[in-house]
């Protein structure tokens, strides 16, 4: 897959919001082996469509902000997916692979507002726009925020 290609047609299409949810035609199926439910590849968008461009598209960075902020304030799905690109980004910061960091604080906030918002939904379950379901995510959710806690002192939930 050409995910610079990828990420270019959706910036073009002012789509960027529809490749972090794996819509369509931006769908990066998850390895086979992954034993969770996610709509896309998330680490894989990630690290591809917006890390490895930072040299090649201009604002790049401020391009995936403006889309993730779009992600965190949608449904409960929106959210959800909003939260596993957050723990994204905190990992490859962790790795030192991030190009650009995101702001924790600000993010964490953000979302923190917003889950409060959905958490009924998100105790529940939450369908992908590729059909497949994440029953309870809000358990991974807690199990996120209790590291987030220990290790940066910030809370989402």
């Amino acid at each position: 897959m050409d995910f610079q290609e990828l990420i270019i047609k959706a910036i073009k299409k002012g789509e960027v919001v529809k490749l972090l949810r794996g819509e369509g035609e931006y769908e990066v199926v998850a390895s086979e082996f992954t034993s969770d439910v996610f709509p896309t590849d998330i680490n894989s968008v990630l690290v591809n469509c917006f890390y490895k461009q930072r040299d090649k598209i201009d604002n790049i960075e401020k391009i995936f902000d403006n889309a993730f902020n779009e992600l965190i304030k949608g449904n409960a799905s929106d959210v959800y997916i909003a939260v596993l690109y957050f723990d994204a980004c905190i990992f490859q910061e962790e790795k030192g692979k991030a190009s650009f960091l995101i702001d924790k604080e600000g993010v964490s906030k953000k979302l923190q507002e917003q889950l409060h918002k959905v958490r009924n939904k998100l105790r529940d379950s939450v369908e992908f726009e590729n059909g497949m379901k994440k029953s309870n995510p809000w358990n991974n959710i807690t199990n996120f925020n209790k590291y987030y806690e220990k290790k940066y002192g910030i809370c989402i939930i």
